[in-house]
């Protein structure tokens, strides 16, 4: 466990790295069941405000959610650049929407640092920690903190 961090350390491996409003963020690739450009969901009434709505992928009925809202940005239209990043969490298929997928990186836990404290709060409670890659700090979600949050 990182000091002061609320999550375990992430393990060495591969992380699919996304953008989401100036946001580069980071999901270990063994939490994403696919990516894909399906964004033809059903809305569904009465529903959280990042809640866009459901669909069918191959008889597995996915939760759609917009990223953006999860992270209280400003919404944006999707584009062609937008997709749907399908998580499994507890049983449950959650699609993942994102403005664009960037890249696939190796990263080692060494090179991710704690989340900083000023993130604390409901927006923090979402990474696992942040990694620098050559570019740009990388917030390095912790996917099961972001889908069982309600907010």
């Amino acid at each position: 466990m990182i000091p002061g961090a609320k999550h375990e350390r992430p393990s060495r491996g591969e992380y699919v790295l996304f953008r989401v409003g100036d946001i580069a963020c980071g999901l270990k690739i063994n939490a994403v069941q696919e990516i894909n450009r399906n964004l033809d969901f059903t809305p569904v009434h009465s529903a959280p405000s990042y809640v866009l709505g459901i669909l069918n992928l191959r008889g597995q009925i996915v939760t759609v959610i917009s990223l953006r809202a999860k992270l209280g940005l400003p919404i944006e239209e999707m584009d062609d650049q937008t997709r749907n990043v399908v998580v499994k969490s507890e049983g449950e298929h959650i699609g993942l929407v994102v403005d664009m997928v960037d890249d696939i990186l190796t990263i080692e836990p060494n090179e991710i640092a704690r989340t900083p404290p000023h993130l604390s709060g409901r927006i923090g409670d979402f990474f696992a920690g942040v990694y620098q890659s050559k570019e740009e700090l990388v917030a390095i979600l912790d996917a099961d903190a972001l889908l069982e949050s309600r907010v």
